[in-house]
């Protein structure tokens, strides 16, 4: 029998999604290697992520990392349940909003709940409408929103016996 664990997708078809359905990711820690990586990615030094000094002055108190380095954080979280593992075929649309400010040690976590399903863009692939929370580690919400996934469809279901 042939190794298909390389070919054969992981992650949930468009047919296997409900409204309500929840996924929990794994948790991961803010560290200041990864704030400092992401500025040198963006080009967004902003002193209120890179500059301690700066940032003691600040309402905040001391650094916080990036909004959107929280967002791709979670992108990545999201991909490590597995839900998205071959059968995605694009994002969509993103909307954030940034709630609390996250520290540098901070641990952040993501959930994920189906709040649309929509048979669209046709036959072969469907799109999936996640709210997204990103908690830390006292269970604040740090930054919310919403995915617009397109999935594809399980062809093996949809074929005619």
């Amino acid at each position: 029998m042939p190794d298909t664990s390389l070919t054969t997708p992981r992650g949930r078809w468009f047919d296997d999604y409900e409204l309500d359905q929840t996924f929990n990711s794994a948790a991961r820690t803010v560290t200041e290697a990864d704030v400092v990586a992401f500025a040198g990615l963006s080009g967004d030094y902003n002193p209120i992520h890179v500059d301690a000094e700066h940032a003691r002055r600040s309402v905040f108190r001391k650094r916080i990392a990036h909004g959107l380095l929280i967002e791709a954080m979670a992108s990545g979280l999201a991909h490590g349940t597995g839900i998205f593992d071959g059968t995605i075929s694009a994002l969509a649309e993103i909307e954030i909003q940034f709630r609390k400010p996250v520290y540098f040690g901070d641990t952040i976590r993501l959930q994920l709940r189906v709040i649309d399903i929509d048979s669209e863009p046709g036959p072969k692939r469907g799109r999936i409408q996640f709210s997204t929370v990103v908690l830390n580690q006292n269970d604040d919400t740090v930054v919310e929103g919403s995915w617009s996934v397109v999935f594809l469809r399980n062809r093996a279901r949809s074929q005619p016996s």
